[in-house]
């Protein structure tokens, strides 16, 4: 929530981009943002099964993730 400060955006209008389900998808999600989790840097197969509610999407790797975003969600 502290990176959101200042810029004017809600939690439900932003997205997290992260390589760790716990610290990452899961604040994301405590948070209100949707989340995606990459398939790299600390990912371990498979991280997106061990946490409920599972990952909005997950992706190969960042620039996948970006795609998806600038496809879908903007």
């Amino acid at each position: 929530m502290e990176a959101l400060q200042g810029t004017g955006c809600e939690p439900e209008e932003t997205v997290m981009i992260g390589d760790d389900c716990g610290d990452d998808v899961g604040g994301a999600q405590n948070a209100g943002m949707r989340d995606i989790l990459v398939k790299t840097g600390k990912y371990r197969a498979p991280d997106e099964d061990k946490i409920n509610p599972a990952p909005y999407l997950t992706c190969e790797s960042f620039p996948h993730a970006v795609d998806h975003i600038l496809e879908h969600l903007l």
